[in-house]
């Protein structure tokens, strides 16, 4: 029987490979345990260990979990480089959580609101009544004045906030600026245009794999969801 295993492993100086599986065998074992749905874009052996290193991708945030060459454990959780001083599990989760470019040109038709000037951007996807989009927006504009970045903002209002996709629609149908995306008001103007509009983000963030907010996506196609831990993380969608 497959054990399903949580542990933080690290990484040891002896010199081995694994033999790895296939992506569509650990793919079988992994639905057979959950019974989910999951896409294993990638599945190599790890330098120094009889590890292979896998990459799930469901939604935008990708999952990585080792495992060995004959399927008997998955494991799930940090892998540190201690010689190094580097978490290669962050590394390579930052590597594949990004958009293609087709999907930047989608989201182009999408964008709401802008602010700031400047030929670098972001897209910053967010629910008018999201707590925490309300935190990011005062960080969110200082950093675009001091790195002259565009913000290009695009609505998706969250089911567990009732009365934001009427604010959302509201906004679009009257033409209110930025300075209301987050800002608690009753909205009264819900045209068909707003309404189409609101509801074509829904569709396409959600197929995209968009499930909360605040979700920020950088120029170059790197994702950073919820809030950043620095001006650093925002750096990095602009590079």
């Amino acid at each position: 029987m497959k054990k399903l295993t949580l542990i933080s492993l690290v990484l040891s100086a002896s010199v081995v490979y694994a033999s790895c599986p296939s992506p569509k065998e650990l793919q079988k074992e992994l639905e057979k345990i959950t019974r989910q749905k999951f896409n294993v874009v990638e599945i190599s052996p790890i330098k120094g260990l009889e590890l292979c290193q896998a990459v799930i991708k469901n939604g935008l945030r990708p999952l990585v979990i080792y495992t060995d060459e004959n399927l008997n454990y998955i494991i799930s959780g940090n892998l540190i480089d201690i010689k190094r001083g580097k978490n290669l599990t962050a590394e390579i989760t930052k590597k594949y959580q990004k958009v293609s470019k087709e999907v930047l040109k989608e989201l182009e038709n999408l964008v709401d609101l802008r602010y700031g000037k400047g030929e670098k951007y972001v897209y910053f996807i967010s629910d008018p009544d999201c707590p925490y989009c309300r935190r990011l927006e005062p960080i969110l504009k200082e950093w675009a004045k001091e790195n002259h970045v565009e913000i290009r903002h695009i609505f998706f209002p969250l089911p567990m906030h009732p009365k934001a996709k009427d604010k959302a629609i509201d906004i679009i149908c009257t033409g209110k600026g930025y300075e209301y995306a987050h800002k608690d008001f009753e909205p009264q103007n819900l045209c068909d245009k707003g309404r189409k509009k609101v509801e074509k983000n829904i569709k396409y963030l959600s197929e995209l794999g968009v499930s909360g907010t605040p979700t920020l996506i950088g120029m170059n196609g790197q994702v950073l969801i919820g809030l950043p831990g620095s001006k650093n993380d925002l750096n990095e969608l602009i590079k």
